[in-house]
């Protein structure tokens, strides 16, 4: 009679413990190889802090535009130039060079793309500038989620990782999910000197709307079509999040509404402007000093 015996696996049981101990081992192996890419390869301030990592994941390019660039005086990342401070002439091409370096130094301290424009078209005052700066960053780097918008007379003065924990306060909220563009007031309206927009296709459209020539030629100001869109426009007002007064701009010292000390830049705001620094050369220098 043919007697079948039950299946069983074939691991004896004094090999058991010795699975185990492969076990701890891979599993040493696995924490030994995490510790050793920390110090290659370090986690973001906001994860020691014991934020979640994939709350600040965030790929961000900064994008100014430096008019009449000057490739001796200013330094253009994308091309490797330096500053030369042996080299500046005028006290514009000064505070240009001061700028420049200031972004790239920031940008550098917090892993993120900088990239420098040029005015593209002359028949437009400046302030247009902006829009076909953005509009070719969305496009150059697609991959990247938002980009901030910083005028190249604006200064970062107290170099705190603020964009990371803004982006990072929105993905707290449900609410605002949808929000494409983060920007403040001051007492001109909307300050579009310096602000955050995400690398979508609402804000490509929303960009293109803005620069459409039919509006440019009732409305001169890129912050003026903006401020009509938001006010006319429920889809686009729903879009942007505003954020309190100096969050990521304060204004310029020769600003005529900077007598109000709800405007005025603070030791510890985060930017600063340069606007007028030309011709109050002595006040921009000790704010400099200050920050």
């Amino acid at each position: 009679m043919v007697y079948f015996r039950p299946i069983r696996s074939s691991m004896k049981s004094k090999e058991r413990p010795e699975l185990f101990y492969c076990t701890i081992i891979f599993m040493a192996a696995v924490l030994i190889s995490f510790v050793l890419l920390d110090l290659i390869y370090p986690f973001p301030e906001s994860v020691i802090s014991g934020d979640p990592w994939w709350r600040h994941n965030h790929r961000i390019a900064i994008v100014t535009v430096v008019d009449n660039v000057n490739y001796d005086n200013i330094a253009v990342v994308d091309t490797g130039k330096e500053v030369n401070n042996n080299n500046i002439s005028t006290s514009s091409d000064y505070f240009k060079a001061i700028s420049v370096r200031n972004k790239k130094s920031y940008a550098e301290k917090y892993g993120y793309k900088l990239v420098i424009k040029g005015i593209e078209d002359w028949d437009r005052e400046a302030s247009w500038a902006n829009i076909p700066a953005l509009l070719k960053t969305m496009n150059e780097y697609p991959n990247f989620d938002w980009l901030w918008w910083i005028d190249s007379k604006l200064f970062v003065s107290n170099p705190v990782n603020l964009i990371s924990t803004i982006l990072h306060n929105i993905t707290l909220s449900p609410k605002n999910d949808n929000k494409e563009m983060i920007i403040s007031y001051d007492c001109f309206g909307i300050n579009t000197a310096s602000f955050l927009i995400r690398n979508s296709h609402w804000s490509r459209k929303f960009l293109k709307t803005v620069y459409n020539p039919r509006l440019f030629k009732d409305l001169k100001d890129e912050s003026i079509v903006m401020q009509t869109l938001i006010d006319f426009e429920d889809e686009v007002d729903s879009r942007i999040l505003f954020v309190p007064l100096r969050t990521l701009n304060a204004l310029p010292l020769n600003s005529s509404c900077s007598n109000d000390h709800r405007y005025k830049w603070h030791n510890d705001d985060f930017v600063m402007s340069l606007a007028g620094c030309e011709e109050l050369q002595k006040d921009c220098e000790k704010r400099l000093l200050i920050a």
